[in-house]
């Protein structure tokens, strides 16, 4: 049975989920050493996350007092990170959400994997790691969203990315600062301008079509 899901809460805790895979990645910790490092994330929040990591056995939780360390797999999974990471030469590294909703759960289901595969196949980005959430009933349609931490070459890859993905939320990463060449932000704008006119172009062509099914000139 399918069940309204709070998506803002469940976002959360993917969030807080993987900020605490990577603390306890460096060293164990307990429920208080986590509590003072995670102040910002409510106590409902660090607690579900928590359960939801032990029941999905992402983490383990033993001794005394009682640590949390990371799994095995999770632990490779890290160590793959890093690896990439290292090899990595892009400039810019985002993570990105690309949220979605439909009428109709399998299609929506197909739909999504067919994105998170054009773009883990698409040259002009490295795709560090990326994820479907589950799908839930949201305002009553089915709702999912992609979660991946994405690298680009730079700015006018950036804009394609957001662009022909449809990302709908995004973070910055790295740089801290960004030093653009002229010929680069030239670039980046005609990339801005084509796309727009695409756009236009589209929406100038569905209102022809609306005119000639309707009649009206």
């Amino acid at each position: 049975m399918t069940e309204n899901v709070d998506v803002d809460k469940q976002k959360r805790i993917l969030d807080l989920r993987k900020e605490i895979a990577k603390s306890i990645y460096k060293s164990p910790k307990t429920d208080e050493e986590l509590k003072k490092e995670f102040k910002d994330a409510s106590y409902e929040d660090l607690t579900a996350t928590l359960k939801n990591m032990l029941v999905l056995k992402l983490i383990k939780r033993e001794g005394f007092p009682a640590k949390y360390s990371i799994s095995k797999e999770i632990a490779e999974k890290l160590d793959s990170r890093k690896s990439i990471s290292e090899s990595d030469k892009n400039l810019i590294k985002v993570s990105i959400m690309i949220e979605s909703k439909g009428d109709n759960k399998a299609t929506l289901e197909d739909a999504m994997n067919k994105i998170l595969e054009r773009l883990k196949s698409d040259k002009k980005f490295l795709v560090y790691e990326s994820k479907i959430a589950e799908i839930v009933v949201h305002d009553g349609l089915f709702s999912t969203y992609i979660e991946a931490e994405v690298s680009c070459k730079d700015l006018q890859s950036l804009f394609r990315l957001v662009y022909y993905y449809g990302v709908t939320s995004i973070d910055v990463i790295r740089p801290e600062k960004l030093n653009i060449p002229i010929s680069d932000l030239q670039e980046s704008l005609f990339t801005i301008v084509d796309m727009t006119h695409g756009y236009a172009d589209m929406i100038f062509k569905l209102k022809q079509e609306l005119n000639y099914i309707t009649g009206k000139k």
